[in-house]
């Protein structure tokens, strides 16, 4: 087995995740992927300024599409300014 082939597979042993990053209409970029096959959504902390001992990024399981699609119809039908 070549050196090369042996890195790779050292790569790939230690490996968790992916992560891929987003951008917000407002600008504002996070990022989603997976670690050890849980999906997460990680987000720049806005506090970060007011302590600066408060971590830099917030990472938050990530809800299920199908579970975010019902809420957010939810929030419409409830919202009588938007009809």
């Amino acid at each position: 087995m070549s050196d090369e082939s042996k890195v790779k597979n050292d790569w790939e042993d230690r490996e968790l995740g992916a992560l891929w990053v987003h951008t917000k209409p407002d600008g504002t970029k996070y990022l989603t992927g997976s670690v050890n096959k849980e999906k997460i959504i990680i987000f720049k902390n806005k506090y970060k300024e007011e302590n600066e001992r408060a971590p830099d990024f917030r990472v938050y399981k990530q809800k299920a599409m199908e579970q975010n699609s019902n809420q957010k119809a939810e929030e419409l039908q409830e919202d009588p300014d938007l009809i």
